[in-house]
């Protein structure tokens, strides 16, 4: 019995286990929370942290020795960022995957932006900081603002804009609060657009199944923190702009030891062309890969991702849109404090175009102030037939929904 290894059972990562089923796989789920929501679909569970690579490797040895009729056929995440967890369990059990020492890079900011200089891959001005005195110096060296986050840090957590006025004492607090390793960067702050890319690299070569236009217009609301309020599909870019993202991301990846496997860009347009801010070595969270890119382009990569790790051949053609729609996803930003009512929501499937909603707060429970993406209070995907509808229906479905705080 063939055994599709999947690290974390988050919601999002439900799609993958689905699909991992409906391809004749046994699948088997990990997580520290014995009620990930995933677990439901898993033909079998492991209880391990995903951030854990040796307690993973651990729990799956036990289990395939306590069930010798299966074998590991292949193992992927998404929307987690556990690379060297994957790659360890990978190594071990010599599966398709990205090496360990580019999973190390891909789980290091900073590491990943040496990598970057040493290759001339272009990437915002950055340096190590070990006091607020390294930030002053940087922003007098580069000018304010400047982004201050933590080497390890995910879901935008302790990334946090900063300029003259703000207090670095508590800023640097701030973001050492969601450090694990207890190490801070601080990086130039690039004006101009920015742009998700989900990509794949095949024997080298990077084929970029989409690009979206990531939405900062709550920038200054939440200032000093970095909150993206949706994306939206195609991506206002001429033709010469993703090739060049895509050659971008092409080098990016083999600077850090990629040749095959996933690729997720953060990307910023800037004065002097695009310029990497980070490449995650996994399939996008916020329901990208998995709602939002088949539903825009017909590319389903979580398919294909687990093609590739069981050693299936994925092809460039697979890659490529065979569609061209609008899809555009934003987010709900109730004011903190207690939610008393949540109204509209079974309105939601009524209106044109609305593909996917979830609500993650629930009456009686407490909206937080909003410091990172897990904040957001839940989201919606509307789909038309180009970039323009897609938000006009987006924003009406937004625009429905009522809270009533406390």
């Amino acid at each position: 019995m063939k055994v599709l290894l999947i690290i974390g059972a988050g919601v999002e990562q439900g799609r993958a286990y689905e699909l991992g089923r409906a391809m004749g796989y046994h699948v088997v789920g990990t997580d520290m929370n014995p009620d990930a929501p995933a677990f439901e679909i898993a033909d079998d569970v492991i209880l391990a942290s995903t951030r854990d690579p040796r307690e993973t490797l651990d729990a799956v040895i036990e289990y395939l020795r306590d069930n010798p009729d299966k074998t590991l056929a292949g193992v992927i995440t998404l929307a987690n960022d556990v690379p060297v967890t994957v790659a360890t369990v990978a190594e071990h059990f010599d599966l398709p995957s990205i090496g360990l020492e580019a999973a190390r890079v891909a789980a290091d900011k900073l590491l990943m932006k040496k990598v970057f200089n040493e290759h001339h891959v272009p990437t915002p001005a950055f340096r190590h900081v070990t006091c607020t005195e390294d930030i002053t110096r940087a922003a007098e060296e580069w000018q304010w603002p400047v982004v201050l986050k933590p080497v390890d840090g995910r879901g935008a957590r302790g990334v946090l804009l900063l300029d003259e006025e703000i207090d670095l004492q508590w800023a640097w607090q701030e973001s050492m609060g969601f450090s694990t390793v207890k190490r801070l960067m601080v990086e130039n702050f690039v004006e101009g657009p920015q742009i998700s890319s989900e990509s794949m690299m095949v024997d080298g070569k990077c084929h970029t199944a989409a690009f979206a236009d990531r939405n900062y217009q709550r920038l200054e609301q939440f200032r000093p923190y970095i909150i993206e309020d949706g994306g939206t599909q195609p991506a206002q870019l001429t033709a010469y702009q993703r090739w060049a993202i895509n050659d971008l991301v092409e080098k990016a990846a083999l600077a850090m030891g990629i040749t095959t496997g996933i690729v997720k860009g953060d990307i910023v347009m800037g004065p002097d062309g695009p310029c990497v801010i980070e490449i995650a070595a996994r399939l996008s969270g916020g329901y990208f890969a998995t709602d939002q890119i088949p539903l825009a382009t017909g590319v389903d990569l979580v398919q294909l991702s687990i093609m590739l790790a069981v050693g299936e051949k994925v092809t460039p053609i697979m890659l490529k849109p065979t569609v061209d729609y609008g899809v555009a996803i934003r987010y709900f930003f109730p004011p903190e404090g207690i939610i008393k009512a949540i109204r509209g929501m079974e309105k939601l499937a009524e209106i044109n175009g609305v593909r996917k909603s979830l609500m993650y707060r629930q009456v009686g429970e407490s909206q937080p102030m909003v410091k990172a993406h897990p904040d957001r209070a839940g989201f919606v995907i509307a789909m038309g037939a180009g970039r323009e509808e897609a938000q006009a229906r987006v924003k009406k479905a937004i625009d429905s929904i009522d809270f009533d705080i406390d």
